[in-house]
């Protein structure tokens, strides 16, 4: 009896060693984060702002984006794992601005 316990609950831990969490947790740790600063014409408003960040953030990887009319810039944190700065760039040009290189 004692035997088949042990057998049991060292099944147990190798099939909880190999879950898919680790396997995510994993992939989380390899992330390689990347930060930009963009220059983008065509700003007025806030309105603007916000439609940069919208289009930026259906992108995989975005950990964030701001985005100021004021000074024409976006700044964005993503990891590069997932998405691209042509990637980025396209999203911004898509919703009608001009990513100008800085």
């Amino acid at each position: 009896m004692k035997k088949a316990l042990f057998i049991a609950l060292a099944a147990l831990a190798m099939v909880a060693c190999n879950s898919p969490q680790k396997s995510a947790d994993k992939a989380q740790a390899s992330a390689v984060m990347v930060e930009a600063n963009l220059k983008v014409e065509g700003m007025h408003c806030d309105d603007c702002e916000a439609s940069i960040a919208k289009g930026v953030n259906e992108l995989a990887g975005i950990d964030s984006i701001s985005a100021n009319h004021e000074d024409s810039t976006a700044f964005v944190r993503f990891d590069s794992n997932k998405t691209s700065m042509k990637d980025i760039s396209k999203a911004i040009e898509g919703r009608g601005f001009v990513v100008a290189s800085k």
